[in-house]
């Protein structure tokens, strides 16, 4: 079985509660390998990421593990 082969094989294995964070994972990885300019929707995204992050509306990594009891 090549390596393909072998994620199709755990993409079909996934529970479906993780089926879209894999997506959204392959999606990136698919995406952070093209050496397109960002667009102008991407920037408009990150403009709203910076405005969140300057309202302190984020959780950080400690409160998730908090959260999650890790």
């Amino acid at each position: 079985m090549n390596t393909k082969e072998q994620l199709h094989t755990l993409v079909d294995m996934l529970p479906d509660a993780e089926v879209l964070a894999a997506s959204r994972f392959l999606q990136f990885l698919v995406n952070d390998t093209t050496d397109e300019p960002l667009t102008e929707e991407d920037w408009r995204e990150v403009r709203e990421g910076q405005a969140a992050i300057g309202r302190g509306d984020f959780t950080t990594l400690e409160d998730v593990k908090r959260e999650l009891n890790l």
